[in-house]
């Protein structure tokens, strides 16, 4: 350590008073001593970051809370709308296997996909037409997934999963390939290319059990006949609901249903009349009741507002004869009363 002797003789050497030297030296050790605390600060700051949490409020505004539905068998999945389809995937596995796939607590809800998050991870998985070209992430690779044909892109934000259940022709009305996303909900995601192909073959063995095959779709969406026991149409795959279309229609018009032609999109058409049945609709307008429901009728035919939404699912009647009269006796069966 440098003496006032020192000092003295280095102000002599270069001519500055002996103070500036010790105020130099003073200087630095300030210096260094606040770069310290600027650290240590930063390094307090980043222990004291709160951890990631689950949402406070769920469901979210967009989403629906689970509620009992359904499961399909065989290759039925691909064949459900879409608020039934992101229902069956949210539940046909158990809330413990979500959490050991994601790897902590998950919240679930329905919506148009199957949306699961947990504190680090926001997930969706739903039923598409078809395999993607491309997707958000840039170019897809192909590979296997629960011996499927698969694409997947991953990046720092995530991974993109899509997975081939069923071939079939996109333009035929299914929705035959299971996307799966999973991406970080503020970092980036380590490890989420091997987390969306767990949670895709978790998902496809929970949702594809043995059953049926989906039926033979002709070009304009024809299926062949196939008689079903009566039942509600509520949560059944497309075709299941054509055939229990062309069930009670053969019933209301009092004629045999075994020239009834039913169409995968949920429609069936018996001597010159239609039912045809959407989860989504055109706004109804009620002029009347049918069964105790919203109706409109006038000169395009009868539609029926199965739900409080007058944009949702709706029962549509068209044709000849009395259309009211025949949906007065086809509504009650078909909602299970």
């Amino acid at each position: 350590m440098a003496t006032p002797h020192d000092y003295r003789a280095i102000a002599r050497k270069t001519d500055r008073p002996m103070w500036i030297w010790a105020g130099c030296a003073l200087t630095s050790v300030l210096l260094l001593f606040g770069v310290g605390v600027v650290v240590a600060i930063t390094v307090l700051n980043e222990n004291d970051e709160p951890e990631a949490e689950l949402p406070a409020v769920w469901p979210s505004t967009s989403g629906q809370a689970l509620r009992p539905v359904l499961m399909p068998t065989g290759e039925m999945v691909a064949a459900l709308t879409d608020e039934t389809g992101a229902q069956v995937l949210c539940q046909v596995i158990p809330e413990q296997r979500w959490e050991e796939i994601l790897g902590g607590p998950t919240l679930l809800e329905a919506g148009g996909a199957c949306h699961a998050v947990t504190a680090k991870l926001d997930v969706s998985a739903q039923m598409i037409a078809g395999l993607p070209e491309d997707t958000s992430r840039g170019l897809p690779t192909r590979t296997t997934v629960a011996g499927k044909l698969a694409v997947i892109a991953t990046d720092k934000d995530g991974t993109s999963l899509s997975v081939e259940l069923v071939e079939v022709a996109p333009h035929n009305g299914a929705s035959p390939v299971l996307r799966v996303s999973v991406r970080g909900r503020t970092t980036e995601t380590p490890g989420s290319e091997e987390k969306a192909k767990a949670l895709a073959e978790a998902l496809i063995a929970g949702a594809m059990p043995p059953g049926p095959k989906l039926p033979k779709i002709g070009e304009d969406g024809e299926i062949p006949l196939e008689k079903t026991e009566p039942g509600p149409i509520k949560d059944r795959p497309l075709p299941v609901i054509s055939w229990l279309l062309c069930g009670e229609l053969g019933r209301a018009l009092g004629v045999p249903a075994d020239k009834a032609k039913p169409n995968f999109f949920a429609a069936c058409e018996l001597n010159g009349v239609t039912a045809d049945y959407s989860a989504l609709s055109t706004a109804v307008v009620p002029t009347t009741t049918i069964a105790g429901l919203p109706a409109q009728v006038d000169e395009r035919g009868v539609v029926v507002q199965l739900t409080d939404d007058p944009d949702g699912q709706t029962l549509k009647f068209k044709g000849t004869g009395d259309l009211p009269a025949l949906a007065e006796k086809m509504v009650p069966p078909l909602l299970g009363r």
